[in-house]
């Protein structure tokens, strides 16, 4: 632009832009120099914390989206990694894009099976990003701080801790004394055994709700038992009316049938139980009805009947063989088999009445 030396008028605002911008593209055209607007400077930073490691990349670039800039640099996304910015976002300059390399594991909780994503390299820290609720007493497996491991499984047991109450029965023991107004052989229940009941306090540990432990923090007796007193006659019997000495006595069944037996013996019976098909003593398979005897009283292999000392009113065994022995029974003690352990509970130890059979 010229001048008029003649003239008193400066170069207006406008013009001194125009020659400025003159003044640039002639110096760019004399250098070679390019003006690129489109370029942006990029902050790439990657995140490893299974392996502790932060790695950052300053980078420029011409693309428009955030996808196409990370495929520009060859950076391939794995199936659980997470970037601060969707793939379709519009990139900008200073733009500073974070990707967190990710794993999955499998939580077992509460009876169902979660599949967890996480960036984080602890349990204890994918359970915070995930919201997954742990109570202190709980059980995880593998612990809290072990590092995630891509695939594994993580297990959590709720541990729950409870009170509970149960109120057991405590069998009255029986004892014996003479009456010389019975004849020998015969008995009378003088006294009426009474079961006890004894209540206990349990403290009850349970791991996703199967009890693994239990402990007694208190026992009480609410009622003490009342021992039985049996009578047995003392009296002579009268001399037979036949010559026969080994009189055959018949009793009558709580159910009405008729009971031929030899001997007939007030005894103390006691439950057990076995496993299926164990044989016992005699050979025989250890179930219903095959007991076991002292047998320097009663030879194994005889036939017998079992009910309680008042007729069997209150409960009764029925006929069985004396097919077993036992180191505690001895003299005039029985042990009645019974399927199960609950069985023998219920049982406990009571007086009975022995009918050696004929």
């Amino acid at each position: 632009m010229v001048f008029d030396k003649k003239s008193n008028k400066k170069p207006s605002l406008f013009g001194k832009i125009v020659v400025v911008i003159m003044s640039v593209i002639t110096f760019c055209l004399l250098t070679g120099a390019v003006i690129d607007v489109q370029t942006k400077r990029v902050s790439l930073v990657m995140v490893d914390a299974f392996a502790g490691s932060e790695k950052t990349q300053e980078l420029t670039t011409r693309q428009d989206l955030v996808g196409e800039f990370l495929e520009e640099n060859g950076v391939e996304l794995g199936e659980f990694d997470r970037v601060s910015m969707l793939l379709e976002d519009k990139l900008y300059d200073e733009a500073r894009i974070i990707i967190r390399k990710g794993r999955k594991f499998t939580l077992n909780i509460d009876g169902n099976i979660e599949i967890i994503t996480t960036t984080k390299k602890t349990i204890r820290e994918a359970f915070e990003e995930a919201g997954v609720s742990v109570n202190q007493v709980d059980v995880v497996e593998p612990d809290l701080d072990s590092v995630v491991v891509h695939g594994m499984e993580v297990s959590v047991f709720r541990i729950g801790y409870s009170e509970i109450t149960e109120d057991i029965e405590i069998p009255f023991t029986s004892k014996e004394v003479s009456d010389s107004t019975l004849e020998k052989g015969k008995t009378r229940i003088k006294t009426k055994g009474i079961n006890g009941l004894k209540r206990i306090v349990y403290s009850v540990t349970t791991r996703d709700g199967i009890e693994t432990h239990r402990q007694i923090l208190s026992e009480k007796i609410i009622k003490n038992p009342t021992e039985q007193v049996i009578a047995v006659g003392t009296k002579p019997k009268a001399a037979p009316a036949k010559p026969d000495s080994k009189v055959k006595e018949t009793a009558k069944t709580n159910a009405g049938s008729s009971l031929k037996y030899k001997k007939k013996l007030t005894v103390t019976a006691t439950a057990y139980t076995a496993a299926p098909g164990k044989k016992t003593a005699s050979g025989k398979v250890a179930q219903y009805g095959v007991i076991a005897v002292d047998p320097n009283l009663i030879p194994l292999g005889t036939k017998l009947y079992v009910e309680s000392t008042d007729d069997g009113k209150s409960w009764k065994y029925g006929y069985c063989v004396a097919g077993d022995t036992g180191g505690a029974i001895k003299g005039n003690k029985i042990d009645l088999y019974f399927g199960s352990e609950n069985e023998c509970l219920q049982f406990g130890r009571r007086s009975a009445i022995l009918y050696v059979l004929e």
